[in-house]
């Protein structure tokens, strides 16, 4: 945090964030989610959570949900009566109170590092309250997970490494990055977008301007995800030249991992696949792991990498003109 300046310094007590669990049959994937959130570092701050269980949730699960005691804010249990399925579960799990109100959206098959909350306010503090040439309605949210690959190829996922590709482009190794991607393992959604995104998804479903089949999105592996949010995401983020803020540390270390257990989307245990999706957390025993940075701080905007949906470097005035 050493390397706020005065006037995100001045901000500190703005930025809410609201924590958004979304879990339904896998009781020891939700202990896991809430075991790294009570260890993490918060730093005084109060964060309200929200936890919802899918009609279908199991006994063990609901009661881990009902004996759970959260101590740096208000904890709300939300239980659906008729199932909704992952689509409505995610996107109806929060909606902003306020323009300074930020949904950290987790799905119980995710874990947190302890700091991940000092990487969340960091970045807010930098891209959303800091002098103006670091501000951009271009921003949609901030990741918590490293990208080990990248998976909107149209004939499947490929290896990605952010180090590799700046190298080659002349950007320090590990800087953060801008994605055109939006992340479901653990991400923070900015509040203006988020309602966006939700008038885009009831005009979407309506279908009076095109049919709901129809790929906006052209030669990307997710216009076959018919019952996935992010699908729609990343069509509201390409038309609108939207990114997020990845991380890129050392070694693949994480504020966030996935544990990629049997779900909605993973039918069973695949230890190959494992290797791709979790990551290293950063633990909080090293204070300076957050400022491997270029220089020790975060970049200013106008000099972030930029990543299309397929992992391609292009500018911010380029992917907006493409959309």
């Amino acid at each position: 945090m050493r390397t706020l300046t005065l006037q995100e310094w001045r901000h500190w007590h703005q930025p809410r964030v609201d924590v958004s669990i979304i879990t339904k049959d896998r009781p020891q994937s939700l202990t896991r989610l809430l075991n790294s959130l009570t260890r993490a570092r918060y730093y005084g701050d109060r964060l309200n959570m929200r936890i919802n269980l899918e009609q279908s949730a199991d006994e063990e699960t609901m009661k881990i949900a009902q004996n759970f005691e959260w101590r740096h804010g208000g904890l709300f249990l939300h239980h659906r009566v008729i199932h909704g399925g992952l689509l409505p579960a995610v996107v109806e799990s929060w909606y902003p109170a306020t323009n300074n109100t930020y949904g950290l959206l987790l799905e119980d098959d995710v874990e947190l590092s302890p700091m991940f909350y000092a990487w969340i306010k960091m970045t807010i503090l930098r891209y959303q309250y800091g002098s103006g040439s670091n501000r951009s309605h271009q921003l949609f949210g901030i990741s918590l997970y490293q990208q080990k690959h990248i998976e909107l190829h149209p004939k499947g996922r490929r290896l990605f490494s952010a180090r590799s590709l700046f190298e080659a482009y002349g950007y320090p190794s590990f800087t953060p990055y801008l994605s055109q991607i939006p992340c479901s393992w653990g991400a923070v959604y900015f509040p203006a977008h988020w309602r966006l995104f939700h008038s885009y998804l009831t005009l979407r479903f309506s279908q009076t301007s095109l049919p709901i089949s129809t790929a906006i999105v052209p030669d990307v592996r997710s216009n076959r995800w018919t019952k996935s949010w992010k699908r729609y995401f990343i069509e509201f983020a390409y038309l609108r030249g939207y990114v997020m803020l990845y991380p890129n540390f050392p070694d693949f270390v994480s504020l966030s991992t996935n544990h990629l257990e049997v779900g909605a989307h993973v039918k069973e245990k695949d230890a190959e696949k494992e290797a791709l999706f979790m990551l290293p957390l950063m633990s909080d025993g090293n204070p300076h792991a957050l400022l491997q940075l270029p220089d020790g701080r975060l970049p200013e905007w106008e000099d972030l990498p930029v990543l299309n949906l397929t992992g391609s470097v292009l500018s911010l005035q380029e992917i907006t003109q493409i959309g």
